[in-house]
């Protein structure tokens, strides 16, 4: 089977609970939307978690985008910090990313360098086939969509930053699955509940505004929650 995920923001128990909800085998593949860190105190050790799992696939949010411009960085500065160090710095903790910096810096360097290398590793998309259906799998939508346009021709601020219209259809023939976008600001969303329509997918239920995690599978459409 064929579960997607997201925007988890540190919630290491929430993303245990998941996968055990959904009895994840060996056979089954997984993909994470993004966002798994900052806010919450154990991004890191989801990213961990993650990182000894073949059959878990990440896709880069902007928060790990954020944490990789520094924290690479950070493995490779001498001394003080540069200016631009700096301003990457203060960037990544006002949008919640002190508890993820503050765990990376108790890790030993070799974990330091593991964790810079898995986050290289997460893929600005994913198309997957499944239950008959291709999915079209990035963190939040496709600025300046045209349909015309390939896949690989995006930027990576264009598929992490802007959420995806909702109430557009992209593909008449492929579901675009994203998270990033909370599903009660979805037009015809609520909160805590998976939205599906117009050849969309919208996974982030708003767990980091107090509400549920959200799974989907793809191959049926089989929808799991954690409190």
């Amino acid at each position: 089977m064929t579960y997607v995920f997201g925007d988890l923001f540190g919630e290491y128990e929430k993303y245990r609970d998941m996968l055990a909800k959904i009895n994840l085998k060996s056979t089954d593949v997984v993909y994470i939307l993004g966002n798994v860190i900052d806010y919450g105190e154990e991004g890191i050790e989801i990213l961990t978690d993650m990182s000894y799992r073949a059959n878990v696939i990440p896709v880069i949010g902007e928060h790990e985008y954020y944490a990789l411009k520094v924290l690479r960085e950070l493995l490779d500065t001498d001394g003080a910090p540069d200016d631009e160090l700096k301003a990457d710095l203060a960037e990544w903790i006002s949008e919640g990313g002190k508890p993820t910096l503050d765990a990376f810096m108790k890790l030993s360097q070799d974990e330091k360098e593991g964790i810079v290398e898995y986050l290289e590793e997460f893929s600005a998309y994913e198309v997957v086939d499944a239950g008959g259906k291709t999915h079209i799998l990035v963190h939040a939508g496709l600025a300046d969509f045209s349909a015309d346009r390939d896949l690989y021709d995006y930027t990576i601020d264009q598929l992490i930053f802007e959420g995806a219209d909702y109430g557009k259809k992209y593909f008449e023939d492929k579901i675009l699955v994203t998270g990033h976008t909370p599903t009660f600001e979805i037009d015809g969303g609520e909160a805590g509940k998976i939205f599906t329509g117009n050849n969309h997918i919208a996974v982030n239920c708003g767990l980091r505004e107090g509400e549920k995690l959200g799974c989907i599978c793809l191959d049926n459409g089989k929808e799991f929650y954690i409190d």
